[in-house]
C-alpha cells in the first residue's frame, strides 16, 4: 500500500496553479490526438481534476476511477478497449458520459517516488497511442511534477517569512536569545540594537555596532538595494522585505544573508525603526547540499577506478544495494555483480580501462546486481568516463527498475496465459506451456502442474547448476537416464506431484520458505538450490481443481503482491481449460448415456453390440449374448404412485443391475422401462457360453427381486429376460445391431406370455412369428406398389389467432382383410426392412399435390403449409434430395409451404450424413421441424448442430397439462428452449381447450389435436376447417 501520507500534502499545496495545470492537459490531447485530456491529484477519498479538456468534471470517487488504477500501479497503464478489459467495462463512465472507450495514463511522482495524480488522455473510440506519445505523456508527468514542487518551494518560502514575523511580535523576550542574527534600526540608518547572533556573523561585539550605520558593514553593491526596500517599506508599499545581500565581515570578508526587514511606525506621521533578521547563508548553501543530496538518493551514483575498485559511494547506492560507503570503499565493485555475469563485467571494466571501445560507456544498459540480503535486483545503468591525474575514473548512475520489469513480467504472463489458454481444451497442453513461461520469465528453478482429475504432473525444469556446479539443461519432457542425474529431472520423470497431505488444495497462493515445508522435495532442494516454493490454486467454476507449484533458487525473492497476483490469473487462466476439458468430457458421456440412470445409452449399445458382431464373425462358437429385461408392472407402479417414485425406481434397478454384471459388461438402459446387458463369456468361466449367460440372467432377476424402498413404498419387483447369443449366425449381414435386438424382444415377449419373471432364449423355435412378420413385409410392399395407401390431415392451428396454418400429412394403410391399419402398426416394418424408401416417396409425392390444390379446394388453407415426416433412412438415401425436388417441381408446390419433419432418435448414428442432406434441404427454402423432441436421448449440443426452424412438442409432455400452470413443466422447458435457440414450436396431441390455453401463455405459437379436429381425408379437410372456428385461444388478441 502506497504511504498515503506523503501524498496528501503535495495535493493541498497544488491549490492555485490550475491553470498551468490546465495547459498540461491541453497539451497532452494534442500531442497524442485524443479528445479528451485531464490532470488529476488524488485525494484521501476523491480524485481531483486539477485541469481537463473535453469533458466536464470537478471530481470523482477515488475508488471507482480508472487513474486510482495507474496510482495503485505506480506505472502507466493503457486500455486500448474498455469494453474489452473486465475492469472498466461497466463502469460508469464507459457506460454513459463521456462514453470512454479507450484510456492511457501515467503516474505523476513527488521528489521521493510517491504517486500523486496522473496525467492521461481518453477517447470515445478504441485506440492505443504509440509509444511516442506514451513517452510524451510521461514527459508532461514530469513537467507536472515541476509545478507542484515550484509551488511547494514558494509555499516553504511564504513559512519561512510568517515565522520570521511571529519571531517580531516576541522581539522584546526573544530578540537577545534568538540564534539567528537581529538587528533594529532607526529612521536614519543606525543599529539601535542588535543581537549577539548578528555581532558573531560580523566578527563584532554588541557594543561596537550599536550606535553606527548600517552602511558601513553593507557591500557598497546592495546599498541600493536596501535603501529601495526601506523606501517601499515605510511608503506602505510592502509590509516586509525579503532580501539576500552581503555583509562586510570585521577581516573585510563578504557573508551572504537572507534579511528580512519590517517596518514598526507606531504613529503614522510618527519616525519610524526598521526590525531586521538577518540569516547566514552559508548553513542553508551546506542544508541544501545535504537535501540534494538526500534527493540524489533514489538512484545509485558509484565511482570506480581503472582497477574496479570503489572510489565513491553514494546514500543512494546504500539505500538500493544494501552496503554502507563505509563498507564499500577500497572494495571492488564485482561485490555486487552476480556469479554468472562477473566474469564478463571484470573484462569490461579491463577494456574500457585500457582505452578499448565498450559498450557501456555512454549508453543506457540493463545490469542485475546483488542486494547485500543475497536477492538479485534489475538496474538501469548509465556509465561515463573521466580522467583524474591521468587515471581513468568511472562514474554509474545506478536506478532500481525491477518493480517495473516486474509489472512488465506481470503482464505478459497474464496475457500468455490467456492467449495460451484460450487455443486449447487439454489440461495437459495449455499447463505444459504456461508453467514453462512462468518459469522462464520469472527465473524460477522448475514448476509443475497437476489436478484432481489426474495425479500425473507436467513439469519443466528450468536449466541450473547442481550443488556441485554441473550444467543441467532445461527441458519440459525428462527422459528417464542414467543413476545421478538431477533430482528435479527424476521428479519430473516419474510426473511425480504432491500428495494432498503435503500440498493441501488451496483457494490462495502459499509461499513456503521453511525446510519443513520444503522436505517433500527430497534431495532436489539441497542439490538443485531450492530456496522456496509456490503453489498456485487452478480455479474451474469457483472450485480448486488443481494446482500449480513452482520452485525458487536461493538468489531469487519471495514473490511480491504483483506476482503473486499474476500468478492468481494464470491459476484461473488454467483453470479454464480444466472447465472446458470437463465439460467436453461431460457432453460426451451425455451423449453415449442415459440422464435418468447413467447407463450406456441406445447409442453406445449399438455401437458395442456390432463391434461383437463383428468380433463373432471373424471368431468360432459364441462370446457374446444379449439380454434384454423388461420391468413387469413397472406401468402400473408408475401410474399409480407417480413420475417420481417410477424415476427413482429405475435409478434403483440400474444400481442393481451394475453390481450383478462381471466387469466389461455394459448395461445399456433401451427404453423406459427395458435395459439391456451385453455380456461375454470367457474362457476362464466354468461351463459353456449357454450355461454363464444363463447364470448371468438368473443372477439379474434374483438381484431385482430383492424389494425395494421407495418414498415409504416397499416394492416388489419382477422382470423378464429375452436372451439372444450372439452366434456366427447373428454376425451375418442382415443381422444388424437392431435385428438382433428384434430377437431378443422376440424372446423378452415369449417369456412374458409365459407368464413373466422368466427367462426365455431366442430359438429357430420362435420362426412362426418371423413368418409372420415376412408375410407383413410382403403386403406392405404390395400396398406401396398398388393403391392402398392413404393420407389423412390433421390441421395445425396458430394459438394465438385460431387461424388454421398449416396440416400434418400421416399414412394409412388399407389392407385387404384388415381395414384401415394405422402408422404404428406398419411403419416400424417399413424401416427395419428398407420399404420405408419407397413408401416415404409415395407420401411426399402425394402431399405436395395435395397441397398444391388447397389453394382451389380449401381457399382457407391456400398459404397453409404441410408437414410431411421423414425418417433417417430416407435422409441418407442417395437419391432423396432428388425425390424431394421431383415432388415440388410436379406438384408446383412452393417450396416454402413444405416443412420435413424428423425425429431426434431416428438420427442417432447418422450425425455427419444427415447433416449435410438436412442443410441441402434448408438451401431449398424447405422448412424443418424437429418432431417428438425430449423423447429420446439425444444431447442439446447435437441438436443445436440440427438446422431446423420448428420444434415439435411431443404428446407425452402435453399430456400432464390440465390448465395454465397445472402440469407444464416439461413443455415449459422445451418451449423456452426453442425461444432460447430461435425455433417455433408446434405442440401435438393437444386434446382440450386447458392444454391449449395453459401452452398459448406459455408461448407456444401452434398446436394440433383432437381439440381442433381428427387427421381426415383430403376430400374432408375442407369441411373440417370450415367447421373449426378461427377465434383465438381463449385470453388471445388479435
Amino acid at each position: 500500500m502506497l504511504d498515503e501520507q506523503k501524498r496528501w500534502p503535495v495535493r493541498h499545496e497544488a491549490d492555485g496553479v490550475d491553470a498551468d495545470l490546465q495547459a498540461v492537459a491541453v497539451l497532452a490531447a494534442q500531442l497524442c490526438q485524443m479528445p479528451m485530456a485531464a490532470v488529476s491529484l488524488m485525494g484521501e477519498r476523491d480524485q481531483r481534476f486539477v485541469g481537463s479538456v473535453g469533458f466536464d468534471g470537478v471530481s470523482v470517487d477515488r475508488g471507482s476511477s480508472f487513474c486510482a488504477e495507474v496510482v495503485q500501479r505506480s506505472a502507466a497503464l493503457l486500455v486500448p478497449d474498455t469494453h474489452a478489459d473486465v475492469r472498466f467495462a461497466d463502469h460508469p463512465w464507459v457506460t454513459g458520459k463521456p462514453h470512454i472507450r479507450a484510456y492511457a495514463g501515467v503516474p505523476i511522482l513527488s521528489a521521493d517516488h510517491v504517486p500523486v495524480g496522473t496525467v492521461c488522455v481518453l477517447d470515445t473510440q478504441p485506440r492505443t497511442p504509440s509509444a511516442s506519445q506514451m513517452a510524451a505523456l510521461e514527459s508532461l508527468a514530469m513537467v507536472t511534477r515541476r509545478l507542484l514542487q515550484a509551488q511547494r518551494a514558494g509555499i516553504e518560502l511564504v513559512a519561512v517569512q510568517q515565522a520570521q514575523q511571529a519571531a517580531n511580535s516576541q522581539f522584546q523576550t526573544a530578540f537577545d536569545h534568538l540564534t539567528t542574527g537581529m538587528t533594529l534600526v532607526d529612521d536614519g540608518g543606525r543599529f539601535l540594537r542588535v543581537n549577539r547572533a548578528f555581532a558573531d556573523l560580523l566578527g563584532y561585539s554588541v557594543d561596537d555596532l550599536v550606535g553606527r550605520s548600517f552602511r558601513e558593514f553593507t557591500d557598497d553593491t546592495d546599498i541600493d538595494t536596501d535603501v529601495q526596500a526601506i523606501t517601499e517599506l515605510v511608503a506602505g508599499l510592502r509590509r516586509a522585505a525579503l532580501r539576500e545581500k552581503r555583509y562586510r565581515h570585521r577581516d573585510g570578508s563578504l557573508i551572504s544573508a537572507l534579511v528580512s526587514s519590517s517596518l514598526i511606525q507606531p504613529d503614522r506621521d510618527g519616525p519610524w525603526q526598521l526590525l531586521n533578521s538577518v540569516e547566514s547563508l552559508t548553513e542553508r548553501r551546506a542544508a541544501e547540499a545535504r537535501l540534494l543530496e538526500l534527493h540524489s538518493a533514489v538512484d545509485g551514483i558509484i565511482t570506480i577506478d581503472g582497477h574496479g575498485r570503489v572510489l565513491a559511494w553514494n546514500l543512494g547506492a546504500q539505500n538500493l544495494l544494501g552496503h554502507s560507503a563505509a563498507d564499500m570503499l577500497g572494495q571492488p565493485l564485482d561485490r555486487i555483480i552476480p556469479a554468472h555475469a562477473r566474469a564478463a563485467h571484470n573484462a569490461g571494466v579491463a577494456r574500457a580501462a585500457s582505452g578499448q571501445p565498450t559498450r557501456l560507456v555512454g549508453t543506457t544498459v540493463e545490469v542485475p546486481v546483488v542486494h547485500a540480503a543475497g536477492h538479485e535486483l534489475l538496474t538501469e545503468l548509465s556509465l561515463s568516463s573521466w580522467t583524474q591525474d591521468g587515471r581513468p575514473r568511472f562514474t554509474a548512475v545506478l536506478r532500481d527498475i525491477t518493480a517495473q520489469r516486474r509489472t512488465e513480467v506481470a503482464t505478459a504472463l497474464t496475457r500468455h496465459a490467456a492467449v495460451t489458454a484460450n487455443s486449447t481444451d487439454v489440461f495437459a497442453d495449455a499447463a505444459a506451456a504456461i508453467v514453462r513461461e512462468v518459469c522462464t520469465r520469472l527465473g524460477w528453478r522448475a514448476g509443475h502442474a497437476w489436478t484432481a482429475d489426474d495425479s500425473r504432473a507436467i513439469w519443466h525444469v528450468g536449466e541450473h547448476l547442481g550443488a556441485g556446479g554441473e550444467p543441467h539443461p532445461a527441458t519440459s519432457a525428462p527422459q528417464p537416464g542414467p543413476a545421478g542425474r538431477c533430482p528435479l529431472h527424476v521428479l519430473a520423470a516419474q510426473h511425480a506431484a504432491p500428495t494432498r497431505e503435503d500440498l493441501p488444495f488451496s483457494s490462495t497462493v502459499q509461499v513456503a520458505t521453511a525446510p519443513r515445508e520444503l522436505q517433500p522435495m527430497g534431495p532436489a532442494v539441497h542439490a538443485c538450490g531450492i530456496g522456496a516454493a509456490v503453489a498456485v490454486p487452478v480455479l474451474a467454476g469457483g472450485e480448486v481443481t488443481g494446482t500449480l507449484a513452482f520452485y525458487l533458487p536461493h538468489s531469487s525473492p519471495a514473490p511480491d503482491t504483483e506476482i503473486i497476483t499474476a500468478l492468481e490469473q494464470v491459476g484461473m487462466a488454467v483453470g479454464r481449460v480444466v472447465e472446458r476439458q470437463r465439460t467436453r468430457a461431460h457432453l460426451a458421456w451425455q451423449a453415449s448415456h442415459d440422464p435418468l440412470t447413467d447407463l450406456a445409452s441406445r447409442r453406445l449399445l449399438l455401437e458395442r453390440i456390432g463391434a461383437a458382431q463383428r468380433e463373432t464373425a471373424t471368431t468360432a462358437g459364441t462370446r457374446y449374448a444379449v439380454l434384454l429385461l423388461n420391468l413387469d408392472r413397472f406401468r402400473t407402479i408408475n401410474d399409480s404412485l407417480g413420475y417420481a417414485v417410477g424415476d427413482e425406481l429405475l435409478r434403483q434397478v440400474a444400481d442393481r443391475l451394475r453390481t450383478a454384471v462381471r466387469t466389461g459388461d455394459l448395461v445399456a438402459r433401451l427404453s423406459a422401462d427395458e435395459f439391456v446387458i451385453l455380456t461375454r463369456h470367457l474362457t476362464d468361466d466354468p461351463g459353456g457360453p449357454a450355461d454363464m449367460f444363463a447364470a448371468v440372467a438368473q443372477r439379474l432377476l434374483t438381484r431385482l427381486a430383492e424389494p425395494v424402498q421407495i418414498a415409504g413404498h416397499r416394492l416388489q419387483l419382477r422382470a423378464s429376460i429375452g436372451l439372444c447369443p450372439i452366434s456366427t449366425a447373428h454376425a451375418g449381414g442382415s443381422h444388424n445391431p437392431a435385428r438382433l435386438l428384434r430377437d431378443a424382444d422376440a424372446a423378452l415377449r415369449h417369456a412374458k406370455r409365459r407368464g413373466k419373471n422368466q427367462i426365455q432364449v431366442f430359438d429357430a423355435g420362435m420362426a412362426d412369428r418371423a413368418e409372420q412378420r415376412l408375410g407383413d413385409e410382403t403386403a406392405l410392399a404390395e400396398a406401396i406398389l398398388g393403391d392402398q395407401l392413404r393420407l389423412h390431415y390433421q390441421p395445425i392451428v396458430d394459438l394465438p389467432t385460431g387461424c388454421v396454418v398449416g396440416a400434418e400429412a400421416l399414412v394409412r394403410w388399407q389392407r385387404p382383410g384388415h381395414g384401415m391399419v394405422p402408422p404404428d402398426r406398419f411403419i416400424a416394418l417399413a424401416e427395419d426392412t428398407g420399404l420405408i424408401i419407397g413408401l416415404g416417396r409415395w407420401v411426399l409425392r402425394r402431399a405436395c399435390h395435395d397441397a398444391a390444390a388447397w389453394p382451389e379446394l380449401v381457399p382457407a388453407m391456400a398459404n397453409a403449409s404441410i408437414s410431411v415426416n421423414v425418417s433417417a433412412r430416407q435422409l441418407v438415401h442417395p437419391e432423396f434430395l432428388a425425390d424431394l425436388d421431383a415432388a415440388l417441381a410436379d406438384s408446383g408446390l412452393d417450396a416454402r409451404r413444405l416443412t420435413l419433419e424428423i425425429t431426434e432418435t431416428a438420427l442417432i448414428g447418422e450425425t455427419e450424413a444427415v447433416l449435410e442432406v438436412l442443410h441441402a434441404v434448408r438451401r431449398r427454402d424447405v422448412q424443418l421441424a424437429l418432431d417428438d423432441f425430449g423423447t429420446g436421448y439425444s444431447s442439446l449440443s447435437y441438436v443445436q448442430q440440427l438446422p431446423a426452424t420448428i420444434l415439435k412438442i411431443d404428446k407425452s409432455f402435453v399430456d400432464p397439462i390440465n390448465g395454465p400452470g397445472d402440469g407444464i413443466a416439461l413443455s415449459e422447458v422445451v418451449i423456452k428452449l426453442a425461444a432460447a435457440t430461435g425455433l417455433r414450436t408446434v405442440a401435438e396431441g393437444v386434446e382440450t381447450r386447458e392444454q391449449a390455453e395453459a401452452l398459448r401463455l406459455l408461448g407456444c405459437q401452434r398446436g394440433q389435436g383432437y381439440t381442433w379436429s381428427r387427421p381426415v381425408p383430403q376430400d374432408q379437410l375442407g369441411q373440417a376447417v370450415a367447421g373449426m372456428t378461427p377465434a383465438p385461444v381463449e385470453g388471445a388478441r388479435i
